[in-house]
Formats: structure tokens, sequence, C-alpha cells
């Protein structure tokens, strides 16, 4: 009976397996739920292989047994998995996103412990599921405050115009959104971000050794990832705010499955919130931002791409009535951003992929001077554009190396600045020589999986840097200061002749050591350079501020940056921690004599000074991504310090000794929690407590015909008091409960619930008979204000909807 039995059950385990079973593959990004199209996927035994079509999906017609799943698709890591099948299956695929050579850090409960094996540092990564979590200023979403609450990440004030990573000045990030630069990332007073809130995938930061196939920045990289289209229906998102109003739709185009796309806008007008306040009945603002991604997939191998942004700004102040020199009744900025670009990734085989890209970037800036007589307004203008082709061959080998290698070419042609009379007769004419860079550069990178413990990240960049004429280069006494009286000679070059040139090796090492089954060792090290510079002498550049190509009398600053750190994360994978140290050295750092002014400056190296700069510090992260109440805690302990030694009194700065740079902010604590209390409501908290800015007070004064006039002598000698605030968020989300093509939530927020009244800066001018001065010099007519931005807690209150129709069956 015994041997009866089990002769049929072989026979049954045989027609079993005889027969013919379909494999129904779907291939989504864990982190977003998003399908992934093209994906390759090959099956053990039988070496079944094949790539996912648009929508993510993939069949197989196999006979039964059981089979080992391998996917591989550029961005995420490798996939292996098993399946049984003995019946028609359906099995889903869910890839852990990463980047091409030093991965991202995706902080979710499910991949914290794959972060142990990647040989990365100081990298983060924001989904767009966190940033709706994170309680911000008037409601926005905004990606720049978000990045903010992550160790080493930190802004110049409230009303800042970017962001400080370790140190940095705002001009050494690499702002991208789609692979194209974004100059200013500001809205309204650079309160919010450029970036549209609904159109917004991803964004990686990258502040260690930063991938080979970036560059062009020394402090640190912003990846702002538009979102893939829906591809199966229609999805309609929108929301009313008081700050800002928004809509967008997603939408396959066509029958054939082959086209979706993606178009959000959004538009702010609030004025009406400024003629409240009695001071500010003349301020003006309103803005407006948009994003387009048109998808095209001709065959199972190929995708085309095509993305646009669109970013406008104006807002009128009174507060400064004059500006180099020009006296209006207000100021008036207007700034537009216009970025486009087209990709093309083909799939060669399973584990080689191509893509080229190409991007322009425009950022045309402009600053109005309406005059008293009322008929004419002064304009100022400049403009930057940028253009980039870069094409790079990527693939897999074994699971041991994923490499990528790649060419890049970047134009750079800036106006920096034309002043038009518009009509007044005591204002003439002014239009700078346009500046032209061209920047060609060589990558290449690896991740090379030595054994289960060791994993390396290497990579090389090559770049070429040279100035195209037209131009002049003037020539100044060798070893004495860059001043007009010690002009030697001008040279002189035609269109397309080189001015000057530049070029240098960039590596960049990451290594990951496994100590054991929960916690391994990291160090990483990358050098830098940035050809393009932001000049500017105030504590955040204006949108107006000038742009400047590296030339014969302003080189590129150079960065060398080493990390070491170690990351834990707990047995039953709840929480992570990460404890990073960093020492960064800067090269030909660019600093400003006093009373510079480089507004419509034809000469502007005459008012530069070179240093060198240091950065160094401590970053703590402690993360919980699973149960109701999760968030992050982070803790930096930091140093900016900055030497410019120079040949005299006039080009040393603090006496040649070492001092503070302007993000110097020794100690930065916040913390960031979310409570969700299931279906329909989620808490969000946000607490920031950090050292404040430096700041420059007098070293004594001086009598001049009988008053007291305060003296400067030292530059960021004083420290602006404690910052510190506390934020409060509340999303009610479909309160019924009920299944139904729209649905919509409520977001209630309070930023700065208790008032703090932080200092935004401390500075010195005449005594104003209407204000208070926080401190008077003895008998001087100069008095010391305080400038805070919201002294106060500040309320909104925002609907937003969803629509996604259901299809009829």
């Amino acid at each position: 009976m015994r041997c009866f039995t089990l002769l049929l059950t072989l026979l049954l385990g045989t027609c079993v397996y005889a027969q013919d079973f379909t494999l129904s593959l779907r291939a989504i990004d864990d982190e977003t739920e998003e399908a992934l199209p093209f994906l390759s996927v090959q099956l053990n035994p039988g070496g079944a292989s094949g790539t996912m079509d648009e929508e993510g999906k993939l069949k197989f017609n196999l006979r039964g047994g059981q089979y080992t799943i391998r996917a591989s698709f550029t961005g995420y890591a490798d996939y292996q998995g098993v399946v049984l099948v003995e019946r028609d299956r359906n099995f889903v695929i869910r890839m852990e996103p990463t980047s091409e050579l030093l991965e991202t850090v995706v902080v979710t409960d499910q991949n914290a412990r794959l972060d142990l094996s990647r040989p990365q540092m100081g990298v983060e990564r924001l989904s767009a599921q966190e940033l709706e979590s994170i309680p911000t200023v008037l409601g926005e979403r905004d990606v720049l405050r978000s990045l903010q609450l992550l160790p080493g990440v930190s802004a110049a004030g409230e009303a800042s115009n970017g962001i400080s990573v370790r140190g940095g000045t705002l001009d050494q990030n690499l702002l991208l959104m789609d692979g194209a630069p974004v100059f200013t990332p500001t809205h309204l007073f650079g309160l919010f971000t450029v970036f549209t809130p609904d159109a917004v995938g991803g964004i990686d930061l990258y502040r260690g050794n930063i991938p080979a196939r970036y560059g062009g920045r020394v402090s640190s990289v912003v990846d702002v990832r538009s979102r893939t289209p829906n591809a199966e229906s229609l999805i309609l998102k929108g929301g009313i705010g008081l700050v800002s109003s928004n809509l967008s739709v997603e939408t396959p185009l066509g029958q054939s499955g082959k086209w979706n796309v993606l178009l959000a806008a959004r538009g702010g007008f609030n004025d009406f919130a400024f003629s409240l306040v009695e001071r500010l009945q003349d301020t003006r603002s309103r803005f407006g931002d948009a994003t387009l991604k048109l998808r095209y997939r001709p065959s199972e191998q190929d995708l085309i791409t095509l993305t646009g942004f669109y970013s406008q700004d104006f807002y009128q102040v009174d507060l400064l009535t004059t500006f180099g020199g020009v006296a209006a009744t207000s100021n008036q900025y207007a700034y537009l951003t216009l970025n486009g670009g087209l990709e093309w990734v083909r799939l060669l085989s399973d584990k080689l992929s191509w893509s080229t890209q190409v991007t322009n970037a425009h950022y045309a800036p402009e600053l109005r001077f309406p005059q008293l007589d009322g008929e004419s307004i002064i304009n100022f203008a400049s403009t930057i554009d940028q253009l980039t082709l870069r094409t790079a061959l990527s693939g897999d080998e074994n699971a041991q190396h994923a490499w990528s290698f790649g060419l890049q070419a970047d134009q750079y042609t800036l106006d920096p600045g034309r002043l038009d009379p518009g009509g007044s007769t005591s204002v003439r004419a002014i239009d700078l020589e346009n500046e032209r860079g061209q920047e060609l550069t060589a990558f290449v990178e690896d991740t090379w999986s030595v054994n289960d413990r060791l994993t390396i990240g290497a990579g090389l960049r090559f770049t070429y840097y040279r100035q195209l004429g037209p131009g002049e280069n003037r020539i100044y006494t060798p070893g004495a200061e860059v001043a007009q009286i010690n002009l030697e000679s001008t040279e002189s070059f035609a269109s397309g002749e080189t001015i000057s040139s530049y070029s240098g090796l960039e590596p960049r090492l990451g290594i990951s050591y496994q100590v054991g089954v929960n916690t391994s060792l990291k160090a990483s090290y990358a050098r830098s350079r940035q050809y393009l510079q932001n000049i500017f002498n105030a504590t955040t550049p204006l949108p107006t501020s000038r742009w400047k190509v590296a030339d014969p009398n302003v080189g590129p600053q150079t960065a060398n940056l080493v990390s070491a750190g170690i990351s834990h994360v707990t047995g039953n994978g709840k929480y992570a921690f990460r404890l990073e140290g960093y020492y960064r050295q800067l090269i030909d750092l660019l600093d400003y004599k006093p009373g510079a002014d480089f507004f419509l400056n034809p000469t502007v190296e005459t008012d530069l000074l070179r240093g060198e700069g240091r950065a160094y510090g401590v970053e703590f992260t402690a993360n919980r991504r699973a149960g109701r109440l999760t968030g992050e805690i982070n803790y930096a302990f930091a140093r900016v310090e900055n030497r410019v030694e120079g040949q005299d009194f006039g080009t040393r700065i603090n006496r040649g000794d070492w001092f503070p740079g302007y993000f110097d902010q020794p100690h930065t604590f916040s913390a960031n929690l979310v409570l969700d209390e299931g279906k329909t409501h989620e808490l969000g908290f946000n607490f920031v407590i950090q050292s404040n800015r430096p700041y420059t007070v007098p070293n004594g004064f001086v009598d001049i015909n009988g008053t007291d006039i305060p003296l400067f002598l030292e530059r960021n000698n004083a420290r602006l008091p404690l910052y510190h605030r506390l934020d409060f968020s509340w999303t009610i989300n479909n309160l019924k409960r009920q299944k139904r093509d729209w649905t919509g939530e409520w977001v209630f927020t309070v930023y700065n619930i208790y008032g703090r009244d932080n200092a935004y800066n401390i500075f010195f001018q005449p005594r104003d008979a209407g204000t208070p001065p926080l401190g008077i010099f003895s008998g001087s007519p100069f008095a010391a204000y305080r400038l805070s931005i919201f002294g106060a807690p500040v309320v909104s209150l925002a609907y937003k909807f969803t629509f996604i129709p259901t299809k009829k069956k």
C-alpha cells in the first residue's frame, strides 16, 4: 500500500510538473508603488528571459516547477526571488531604488538593511510621500525646506534663497530638475521652492562622495525627478490654499498605450495678504510654475521622454528704494526659469543599456526701478543659458559589477547685465560683455561587490574647461593686488578663441565593509571643481545676483572631501542608526573686499579676494520607519572656517587668520515625527534648534567732526541669537472612508507654534525715528536693528483632492 501511495504521488507530481502554466509578472518601485517598464527578467532553470512592457508587465508560459527570478534595471538594486509554479500565478517584483554608483538611501524599514552594503556616504532620498508628511510654512509642500531637516543641511534664514550643505555657500549646490540646472530655486522672497509639488516624484541629495556622473559644484547635488506619468488611467489632482492653488493631470494618450503624459501647474497671487499689513501696503507678489513630462515607447527596447519646466516670479518691495546708486519709488523683481530636456533610453540587452539626454536651462532675472515722476521705469536684466549633452552606457555583470561610462558637454552663455534707462535722462545705458564657457567631461564608475562583506564604489571624472571669446583678458601686475591701479595690459580675443582653460581629474571612492549582520563601516573620498560661480556680498544672493564663468583672474574652486562612518540596523529592521564624520578642504575660495559692489561692474575681479576654506563635523541620524509613530532625529556638530591672507591690509580679512564662514552653525538638532492615526488622520511635528549664523559688529568708533562713527575691522566676529521653532501639521484624509473616484483631504499647519522671534539678521544703519533700535553707539547717528521674518505663529489651511475615475468593465 505504501509503495502504491508513493507511486501515485510521483505520477501526480510528474503530471503537474509536465503541465504548462502562465506566470504573470509585474514590476514596481518598492517605494512609490509605480510600475517599472522595460525591466529585464531572467528565469532559471531554463534560461527564459524577457523585458517588461510599458506597464511593467510580462508573461511566461512555463512547465510546472520552482524557478529563480532575476531582474535588473538601471537605478535599482538587482533582484532575486523564488516562485513555485504549480498553477497560473501572479507575481510582483518589488525593485529597491538605488543609483548607478553610490546608491541613494531610501530610508524605509524594507531597505534599511540594504544600506549596510552600499558604498555611499552622505546620501539621502526623500519620496513624494515623505514630503507630504512634513509640516512647512503656510502649508506648502517644499523640497528645500524638507531637506533642511537632514543633518548638515541648513538655510541662511527663513527667507533664504536656497540651502547650505555642510557649510557651503548657496551657489555650491547643483540643483537639477530632470537633469537641467535651476539657478534660483525659490518663490515669494525665498519662502518656497519652485518645484511643482504634484510633479515631484523624488529627491536625491548627495553631500558626500558625489557619483562621478555629477560635477560642476563643490558642495552637493540635489537631483529632483518628476513623477512617472500613470500609464493605465486618468489621475487628476489639485488643491486650493491661502498661498497658492495647484492642478495636475496624468493620463495615457490614445489606445496604443505607447504615450502617457503628466502636466502639473501651480499659481500664487498674494497681493491681498500684504494689503492687510499697514507696513506692507505697497508690497506685491505673485508666482507660478509648471512641469510637463511626456513619455513615448516606440518599441520594447526604447523609451523617449520629453520634459519641460517653467517658473516665473514677480514681487515688489518699497523697503529698499535705492540699488546700485539708482533711486526709485520701489524695487520690482521679476525672474523666469524655462528648462527643457529630451532623453532616449535604449535597452541593448538584458544587462546593457544606453541613454542620451540633451537639456537646456534658461534663467532671466530682471530688476525694475519705477521713477518718482511715474512715467519712466529703469530696467536691469541679465540671462544665463546652459546647454548640456550627455550620453552614457551602463551595464551589470554577474551581480558583481554595476558600471557606467559616459561623456558630457556643457555650453555656458552669460549676459552679466544691461541697464535700460527707460526714458530717464539721469541714467546712462550700460551693456556688459557676454561671457562664454565650455566644459567637456568623461566619467567612468563601477560598483564592485567583492564578497558578502566588502563593496567598493569607484569613479573617475575628467573635466576640461575653457573660456571662449569674444572677450578680453585683463593682465595685472604679478604678485600685486588685483586693482585698476595695477592693470598692465588688456588682451582681446575673437569669437571662439580660447581665453583661458583649466582641467583636472576628479576621483570618487566609497568603501563599505560589513562587520556583522547588522553593522557596517564606511569610508569615502571625493574631489570636485566648480567653473560657474555666483558672486554676492550679502547673507543670501538676490535673484539678480551676478553669475560668473571661470577666467584668468577668477579660477575654479576645488574641494577635497573625506568621510568615514558606521551604520547599524536593529535585528527587526525597525530602527536604523548612522554616524558620519567628514572634513572638506576648499581651494581658491571666493570672498569679497569691504565695500565691494558687483552691480554692473565690468571688472568684478577687482572687488574679489581669493582664499581657502575648511569644513568639518560629525552627523548622527536615528530613524524609525515602522509602526504608527515614525520619524527621524538628527544632530550635527559642524564648523566652517575661511582664511584670506592677502598681500596687505586691503586684501587681508581678519589679519589673515581663520574666521567663521557665513554658514558656520556649530550645533543643530532636528526631529521630524509623524503619527498615523489610521486611514483618516495624520499628525506631523518638526522641531529645530541650532546655533545661528555669524554676523559682523563694530570693533570701535572713530570721532569724525565730533560724531562717533562705528569702525568695522573684523568680519563675522559675533553670532546671532539661538534659533529654534516647533511646527505642526494635521491631515484629515477621506473622513467618511468612502470608496469613490473623488477623494479629498484637509491640511492644517502651524509654522512656529510658540511664536519664537528668531533673528534673520542684525544690521546697522542710520537711526530711524520710527523704529526702536537694539542699540545706539554712544552719540553715533548709526544704530543696530534686528530683522525677523516670522516672529509669530503662521497658520494655514488647504484643501487637496484626487480624482481617479473607475474603469468601466
